[in-house]
């Protein structure tokens, strides 16, 4: 039930308002008033259109003054933004003005959902609405009505951007202002009613052509991108007054007809599919939610990208499936993927939620799936459970039996202090062998930390151990990250210690090899002046620092280090420009093959050090196009090596996206000179936001494959979708051979609220 506030009520609140304007974020924190914004309570929310002329929002209580987080910090927007709040039973809806003075320097190059629109003109919504300065649910829409979604944890230092929430936006272009109008239903939202809630709010706008960026709160100053999600530096959201929240259900039923063959199979033919399942989502309360996942299906997601591996190590490839991604953050355990100045590294996680429904590359049947997430108090919960079928995988000459298998995990999650959080999880893995009943099993149980004093030093960590039906000993494991983060500065300290016989059979570790064990050490140091304002080289700031990694084994002795010199300098044009430098040590035990066609040249064992100078320019995400190219040079192992990896994107307009992206490796060793490319297209046309095409391609000229994907999407209501999917996958090698082919349709309708 909500209860509408009096008329002079709001006026003080209002009042409250105008004077904590001045103050800056970190209110309950460090002793200050975090800036208020007031939700008006009304009976039926407006119609969302774009145009904001529902007479709600005449009595709505504005919101200005928007500051600067970059480049001027702290000094007024260039361009006056007005927001506004109003709610009703069933939602909470926002509305946005943003003036422009030059209309036609507006950037709006994606109109597709979930597209990249950082780049874009857009307006940006942060909701904490648990007001733990933990959490929170981060929206963006640009220009042309293009949403995304993101969810946050860890103070905003972690971010989901695969999680999809239910909401509705449009917008309106006009010759001084642009205009959003938002509705997100309080059934996507996680919070505890009450008649005087109070939730964490910040709100942003980006104006692309001046690379600038204003916020409702700004917190301390920092170069990083990521600062617009940290949930501790933002205001408050008062008026919400929901002493009875409704119990939301939604089923969400679907139907998949189609035809599929595989062309290696020995006289297999046209295999008709009709395929029918159901997912559901009960909310127990408005904090947590049950769902239930039938037959499981995955048809619409896009197959994995394409990547070069020309190291002893695994590949870590990013989930997308939706089951998985809602509440990904709450199952997290571990150390996570980081981007570095010299690329990315993967993690090392006790759950990586791929190991479930996948089998080198080949879908497993899903039985039946069932989750519990959320909070309550302080705190988090999450239950899951997955039953997987029993199937063959054909890879190649090779025919693999997966067994029936069942995954549990069991995580907590508890909030101490103002921006401090302790925890456990355990994860099971038990195989239903044939003949042997459910007698193969993994299990691993695990507990972390995450202490942070200040909004700059924070100490994480965790231990974990891992038990195996095929291995006789226990093994453990144990991580510890001191980071810190200033103005001017960034230090990054990290211990892993991998002991051994650890296993964890549903997670992931990085380093390849036997059961022996490691460990990693880690430091990374960055610096980040900013030149003065309006200096010859449009330079707005660098950022340059070393990174050091060290891997020793059980005993100490010196496996691999790696030492780089990274440079990246920002543009007030957003542009990049980076330089790098790196030296590799490493001692090869086993001999390994970079190719997988030329089996014939191998890495030999023994102890290496080679070089490589990496530079290359990387354009603003606000360009219609933007190539983003980067060449690297310099000795590998006992040969060379030059590389160039590459992703353009072209949009001509807000409709039309032609991307690419090139990974092509030149060896020169002894045995052979080697070239090992990885290339992928992507070709997008939206209709509307909602209805769009995509034709997705790519090429490996080492494992000699080409596989296209095209996927018609339309999204006719909320929740709602039809997805034509046409798969084909050819082989290289000599000539090109038809390997595989599907063709479904796949069609869901949400029911319930």
């Amino acid at each position: 039930m909500v209860v509408a506030r009096k008329l002079d009520q709001q006026a003080t609140f209002r009042k409250s308002d105008r004077l904590v304007t001045i103050s800056r974020a970190g209110g309950s924190l460090n002793g200050k008033a975090r800036r208020k914004a007031i939700a008006l309570a009304v009976a039926k929310g407006p119609r969302i259109d774009g145009r904001l002329d529902d007479a709600v929002w005449k009595d709505a209580i504005p919101v200005d003054g928007f500051i600067q987080r970059d480049p001027d910090y702290w000094m007024p927007s260039t361009e006056r933004t007005v927001a506004k709040v109003v709610y009703d039973d069933k939602s909470v809806y926002f509305a946005f003005e943003c003036f422009m003075s030059e209309h036609h320097k507006l950037v709006a190059n994606n109109m597709r959902r979930d597209s990249d629109i950082w780049g874009d003109d857009n307006v940006q919504l942060l909701l904490d609405t648990y007001n733990d300065r933990q959490t929170g649910f981060f929206f963006f829409i640009n220009p042309l009505g293009a949403q995304r979604d993101l969810m946050l944890s860890n103070e905003g230092r972690t971010y989901n951007v695969d999680w999809d929430c239910n909401w509705v936006c449009r917008t309106q272009r006009y010759d001084d202002r642009w205009t959003a109008e938002i509705e997100i239903p309080f059934s996507q939202l996680r919070f505890k009613p009450g008649a005087e809630m109070v939730w964490g709010l910040n709100m942003a706008r980006n104006i692309a052509s001046l690379n600038e960026e204003s916020q409702f709160v700004v917190g301390r100053r920092s170069s990083s991108t990521r600062a617009r999600y940290w949930t501790s530096d933002i205001g408050e959201l008062h008026g919400l007054n929901i002493t009875e929240a409704r119990r939301s259900i939604q089923v969400k039923p679907y139907a998949l007809p189609g035809s599929s063959r595989d062309f290696e199979s020995v006289g297999a033919g046209e295999e008709g599919v009709f395929e029918t399942g159901v997912d559901l989502r009960y909310g127990v309360t408005p904090n947590i939610s049950v769902d239930l996942s039938y037959n499981t299906d995955f048809a619409q997601v896009e197959g994995d990208q394409e990547q070069v591996n020309l190291t002893q190590f695994r590949l870590f490839f990013p989930e997308k499936r939706e089951f998985f991604l809602e509440g990904a953050n709450l199952f997290s355990f571990g150390q996570a993927a980081e981007t570095t100045g010299g690329g990315s590294r993967p993690p090392t996680l006790l759950f990586y939620s791929r190991r479930i429904g996948l089998e080198e590359g080949a879908k497993i049947p899903i039985i039946f799936g069932t989750k519990v997430a959320g909070k309550e108090g302080r705190t988090s919960i999450g239950a899951l459970n997955v039953l997987s079928d029993e199937t063959t995988v054909i890879g190649g000459n090779d025919t693999t039996t997966v067994h029936r298998t069942n995954y549990s995990v069991v995580r907590l999650k508890r909030d101490v202090m103002a921006r401090s959080n302790f925890g456990m999880i355990l994860v099971n893995k038990q195989v239903n062998e044939s003949g042997n009943g459910w007698s193969l099993y993994n299990r691993a149980l695990g507990v972390d930390f995450s202490l942070s004093a200040t909004e700059k030093l924070s100490l994480q960590g965790f231990y974990a151990r891992t038990w195996d039906s095929d291995i006789n000993d226990a093994g453990d494991a144990r991580y510890l990250s001191l980071d810190y983060s200033g103005t001017l500065a960034f230090f990054r300290a990290r211990v892993l210690d991998v002991g051994e016989q650890f296993e964890p059979a549903v997670g992931f570790v990085n380093r390849r090899g036997d059961l022996n064990g490691f460990r990693q050490y880690d430091i990374m140091t960055r610096l980040r002046p900013r030149p003065s304002k309006g200096n010859s080289m449009n330079v707005r700031y660098v950022s340059i620092g070393p990174e050091f990694q060290l891997v020793t084994d059980r005993d100490n002795n010196v496996r691999f280090w790696q030492a780089e010199l990274n440079w990246w300098t920002n543009f007030n044009t957003g542009d990049w420009w980076r330089m790098e430098f790196s030296h590799t040590h490493d001692v090869v035990e086993e001999a390994f093959e970079p190719s997988r066609k030329r089996g014939d040249v191998a890495i030999p064992a023994g102890t290496f050090d080679f070089s490589s100078f990496t530079v290359g320019p990387s354009p603003s995400r606000s360009r219609k196009f933007r190539p983003r190219v980067f060449f690297q040079a310099g000795t590998f192992y006992t040969g060379r090596r030059f590389s160039l990896s590459s992703e353009a994107v072209y949009q001509p307009t807000g409709r039309i996206s032609l991307e690419m992206d090139l990974s092509s490796n030149w060896l020169r060793l002894p045995q052979a000179n080697l070239n090992i490319t990885a290339l992928s297209t992507r070709i997008l046309y939206s209709f509307t936001t909602d209805f769009f095409v995509k034709l997705f391609s790519q090429w490996n000229n080492d494992r000699q494959s080409v596989s296209t994907n095209f996927l018609l999407n339309w999204r006719y209501r909320p929740g709602s979708d039809v997805f034509l999917v046409f798969d084909n996958g050819f082989g290289t090698e000599g000539s090109w051979k038809r390997k595989n082919r599907s063709v479904l349709i796949k069609w869901s309708y949400l029911l319930g609220t």
